[in-house]
């Protein structure tokens, strides 16, 4: 799983990184500091952090959005690679084989390491996130709310233009959308 989780992490960060901006600064000597001296600069402990997105178009159990899944994160760094924080997102979609539709939430909680003691780029904030939460989900059809109890998995990277603004790139697994991408607030 921790090897699942790091490799994905990897390629989210090279992905990332090559439609980041080229003037990303590497920091020099990054690796000759010792593990816990080292860090860029996108996270540390008492870090806070908010962003809001939306979702890819996503499609399970014959149901589909009929919008963006809307989403919203906050992050508190508890220590200088580690975070947690809870997420939201709500969705509206539709079944494809009647008219039925359905209005669905996640809420959870997640815990997150930052790649930040590896990555040595000042602007760039890559992520994974292990977690649970709870969908829950209305159909129109006979008006029942239902919750259940959902693993979350998440795996992003963050780029900041500023020391405090952003832009994200997460995928995972939630039920509303299997990617998402917003603007991040950090303080």
């Amino acid at each position: 799983m921790r090897k699942l989780i790091f490799s994905a992490a990897a390629i989210a960060a090279l992905s990332f990184s090559s439609v980041a901006d080229a003037s990303a600064q590497v920091i020099k000597g990054f690796y000759k500091q010792s593990y816990k001296a080292r860090n860029n600069g996108t996270f540390d402990k008492g870090t806070g952090i908010f962003s809001i997105g939306l979702g890819a178009p996503y499609a399970y159990g014959g149901y589909r959005n009929t919008l963006p899944p809307i989403y919203a994160k906050y992050e508190m760094g508890i220590m200088d690679e580690v975070g947690i924080g809870i997420v939201g997102g709500l969705g509206l979609g539709k079944n494809r084989y009647s008219d039925e539709g359905y209005f669905g939430t996640v809420v959870g909680l997640l815990g997150y390491y930052h790649f930040n003691k590896f990555i040595p780029l000042q602007k760039l904030d890559v992520y994974a996130g292990v977690g649970f939460g709870f969908d829950i989900h209305n159909r129109t059809y006979n008006g029942d709310t239902e919750a259940d109890v959902l693993p979350l998995f998440k795996v992003g990277a963050r780029y900041y233009f500023s020391n405090s603004f952003g832009v994200y790139l997460e995928s995972g697994y939630d039920h509303l959308s299997a990617a998402n991408l917003g603007i991040t607030l950090r303080f």
